[in-house]
């Protein structure tokens, strides 16, 4: 199959555990191919002296917005492919216009939902412990109305993890996971729709619904 390419748009939302390690590993890959286009990162947080164990940021960051961070180091103004920060939670959908690919790695379920509306490609990556979930613009919209419920927000840390040592190596495969879906998605080619699993206890499946 060849390959497209047009440039892209995408939007990353979240930059977290799983964010930060997708941007780098998406940014890489693109760059190693030839693609052009844009990545937008978007997330309103600043960097605190506890992502740094299980997010893409050093002690220099403290205290300055994520976006910006990851954005200064992964931009490159020689190369086709480019990288913004837009300091912003995704709270309206009018913020999901004009990208043709959108990768949602939050613990909220608002602007999950929002993105599974909108009608470009888009992927919502999840990580809790060793795990991961991955759901796409492809998969069943009963199982997206299933998995995604209403909570309270929370870190999918598991308690103790950062103090134990343990951290979450989810974050880490849900990444590689998103990363590899906007990678093939970029391209034109035919990308995974959905996957959910744990480093031990292996491939999980997904309950069943009505279609």
């Amino acid at each position: 199959m060849n390959e497209k390419r047009t440039p892209r748009n995408l939007l990353l939302v979240g930059a977290g555990g799983i964010g930060t390690q997708l941007s780098e590993l998406l940014t890489a890959a693109l760059r190693r191919v030839g693609l052009e286009g844009t990545i937008t990162l978007m997330d309103a947080d600043t960097v605190e002296a506890s992502n740094l164990g299980h997010q893409r940021f050093t002690a220099d960051d403290i205290g300055q917005p994520k976006v910006a961070c990851l954005a200064r180091r992964l931009d490159d103004t020689a190369s086709s492919l480019r990288v913004k920060g837009v300091v912003e939670n995704l709270r309206d959908v009018d913020q999901l216009m004009d990208y043709d690919l959108v990768v949602v790695c939050v613990d909220r379920p608002e602007p999950r939902r929002m993105v599974h509306g909108i009608e470009a490609p888009w992927l919502d990556v999840r990580c809790s412990g060793d795990g991961w979930m991955a759901l796409s613009s492809a998969s069943q919209p009963a199982l997206l109305e299933r998995m995604t419920p209403d909570h309270q927000p929370a870190s999918c840390q598991v308690a103790g993890a950062l103090e134990a040592g343990n951290l979450e190596f989810g974050f880490a495969v849900a990444a590689a996971f998103g990363a590899q879906w906007a990678l093939q998605k970029w391209r034109g080619h035919p990308a995974p729709v959905q996957s959910m699993g744990s480093l031990t206890y292996g491939a999980l499946a997904f309950p069943e619904v009505s279609a």
